[in-house]
């Protein structure tokens, strides 16, 4: 698939690594479906290797076939609550656009799996789930089997979303929200598939928690986090899952896109935006540097708006991040504007330096800014509200930053002591991290990723995300068409894998 950049046959082996074998023995997998995969892959080597020896009739083979069918059904597609959670907490990445012909979606996948491995160095025990959808150009129902076998080794479970009839960047954002049912779990929290966390972020499940003894509840049961212009960033947040605020989502998607029909185009009512008229409550909206009372930021349209309405202005019980700033919303039964239920300032970071190793890796020179607050200075840009948790709990590499779509310096992978100052700056110590991650999977599973040609060989059929780097108001008509038609489908169209 990679041109020989990726070793497929060499990928195709993992499953006899220890290492392969010791994470595998991590996930919460059900002895049935061992024991069927361990039978078909011996029937499978004995048909392959030993036929000859055998004399294998064609009656062997067809129940060898037959072993192979039961067991990947198995594998692939049990019910929907077929897997017992290990946690009460998980982690959820969405993909789509996956098409076996155009390899440009391995780079997600490669974040993904960082993301899992840096999870499991900094002591999470959360759950960790997938939710993907292949594009409507494959000739596959799942994701390579490659692919489906890394992800396996790194614990993450797979959900398969049936195939749309169209594919863009402003339909997979619509995905994210099957989080609010997965009700097996108190908390789940979303996580983009380019980001990383840089330290266990399992502390805001537990600050969410008043189950959790060790830590004060300091957290309301949904987090969001604002950013520079928007209240509310889609990079991640933390949901409780009920079938009541799920069914929410479904009738405000509805309404919304029905009335989005009859609106000119972009076809989103940047007063009413999803059913709250700011004005009219005599509220606004907040960021680190706007109080705005319309429906006017990045992607309101889509996940960012609708997630924020739907945790502030139906859930009602949300805390939001704003800089160094945390504000506590709690519903008032009979009203849609919550009440503010307390602020608190420069509180998570506490909880993150108490309770977590230090952080993998720092940006926007945060470390010096840790140490020395008083003489912090970024060139005047006034970005040290990066430096608060969630914001400096992970990076996000969003639009053009993703590693996997830029060139390759070598020193990447063994930076120099001196330099380590200056890779503080922006994304660099976290880019680093992420190619270290990535040289080292590379080694213990034997992908073939050919480092030393990066630039020549790799990047070029990764330059390109497979749905475009945002969302476009472009694609709302199809949007509306197709989202309320996949809100409909969910229970039939979900599978879960193991």
């Amino acid at each position: 698939m990679f041109m020989g950049i990726l070793n497929s046959k060499a990928l195709g082996t993992v499953t006899n690594d220890k290492s392969m074998n010791d994470a595998k023995e991590q996930m919460n997998v059900e002895e049935v479906q061992v024991d069927e995969r361990k039978l078909f892959n011996e029937e499978q080597d004995e048909a392959k290797f030993n036929a000859e020896e055998q004399n294998a009739d064609e009656e062997q083979i067809a129940d060898a076939e037959e072993v192979k069918e039961v067991s990947m059904q198995t594998i692939f597609k049990p019910s929907l609550n077929a897997t017992e959670p290990s946690s009460p907490y998980a982690y959820v990445w969405v993909m789509g656009g996956i098409n076996e012909n155009k390899p440009a979606y391995k780079g997600f996948i490669w974040d993904i799996l960082i993301s899992a491995r840096l999870l499991g160095k900094t002591g999470s025990t959360a759950d960790k789930w997938l939710y993907v959808r292949m594009s409507p150009e494959s000739n596959r129902e799942e994701i390579p089997e490659e692919d489906y076998k890394l992800l396996s080794a790194h614990g993450i479970r797979i959900i398969h979303l049936k195939k749309s009839r169209t594919e863009s960047f402003g339909q997979i954002t619509y995905d994210k929200f099957h989080i609010l049912n997965m009700t097996d779990y108190k908390r789940v929290m979303f996580l983009d598939a380019d980001t990383i966390p840089l330290t266990n972020m399992d502390y805001f499940f537990h600050l969410s928690d008043p189950d959790h003894k060790e830590t004060p509840t300091l957290l309301k049961p949904f987090f969001l986090y604002a950013t520079l212009r928007e209240p509310a960033q889609g990079g991640m947040y933390m949901v409780e899952p009920s079938t009541w605020i799920y069914e929410k989502y479904v009738e405000t998607v509805k309404d919304q896109h029905e009335k989005a029909k009859d609106l000119p185009y972009p076809h989103f009512n940047k007063g009413m935006g999803w059913g709250y008229h700011f004005k009219n409550h005599r509220d606004y909206w907040e960021s680190i540097s706007a109080n705005v009372t319309r429906w006017n930021f990045y992607a309101a349209h889509i996940d960012q708006g609708l997630m924020f309405y739907i945790a502030k202005y139906i859930y009602g019980n949300v805390s939001i991040a704003i800089g160094n700033k945390l504000q506590n919303w709690k519903h008032v039964e009979g009203r849609k504007k919550p009440r503010l239920d307390g602020v608190y300032f420069d509180i998570l970071d506490k909880y993150q330096d108490k309770h977590q190793p230090p952080l993998l890796a720092y940006q926007f020179y945060c470390d010096k800014y840790k140490f020395d607050r008083a003489n912090y200075k970024l060139e005047g840009l006034g970005k040290e509200w990066k430096c608060y948790p969630p914001y400096n709990s992970m990076a996000h590499f969003a639009g053009g930053r993703k590693p996997w779509q830029n060139e390759l310096d070598l020193h990447r992978l063994h930076p120099r002591p001196r330099m380590n100052k200056r890779y503080t700056q922006n994304y660099n110590a976290a880019t680093n991290l992420w190619f270290q991650e990535l040289a080292a999977m590379n080694d213990e599973y034997k992908l073939g990723i050919d480092f030393e040609n990066w630039n020549t060989k790799v990047l070029p059929i990764m330059k390109e995300s497979p749905l475009g780097a945002r969302a476009l108001f472009k694609d709302q008509e199809e949007v509306i068409s197709n989202v309320g038609q996949d809100i409909e489908e969910h229970k039939e169209m979900v599978t879960r894998s193991e």
